[in-house]
C-alpha cells in the first residue's frame, strides 16, 4: 500500500482507509485524491520512510514502468482516465522508486492527511 500511494501520489491516505478483512487481506480504499502532477503525497504510512523496498515490490514497479510507455495497452487505458501529464508524472515517480530502492522520507509541508482519525 505504501508503494502504491507513492506511485499514485495519494494525497489522502488515512489509517482508516486500509482495512484488514477476516481472511487477513488488506483493502486500500478511498483513492479520490491521486495522480496529481504536483507532489501531494500525504499518507499515514510514513512508518516505512527510509526503509528498503522489498525486491519483489521493486520488480513489480519495474514491470509497471515498462507498461507505462505509449505503445502499451495499459498506457492506452490510463489515457482514457487521466491526463497525459499525469501519466508522465506516474512514470517519473516509478523511475524514482526504482532508482532509490527505498521508501522516501517526508518532505517539507503537509505530509499527513487531515483530519487525523
Amino acid at each position: 500500500v505504501a508503494t502504491y500511494d507513492i506511485l499514485v501520489n495519494n494525497a489522502d491516505r488515512k489509517g482508516g482507509h486500509v482495512l484488514l478483512d477476516r481472511q487477513g487481506e488488506l483493502w486500500a480504499i478511498d483513492h479520490g485524491l491521486c495522480f496529481h502532477t504536483d507532489p501531494k503525497l500525504r499518507t499515514v504510512i510514513w512508518d516505512f520512510a527510509g526503509q528498503p523496498i522489498p525486491p519483489e515490490i521493486t520488480e513489480a514497479v519495474r514491470r509497471l514502468r515498462k507498461e507505462l510507455t505509449p505503445a502499451t495497452e495499459l498506457h492506452s487505458l490510463l489515457g482514457r482516465l487521466i491526463a497525459p501529464d499525469e501519466i508522465a508524472a506516474l512514470r517519473r515517480r516509478a523511475d524514482r522508486l526504482i532508482a532509490a530502492e527505498c521508501y522516501p522520507q517526508p518532505g517539507s509541508g503537509r505530509n499527513y492527511p487531515w483530519p487525523p482519525l
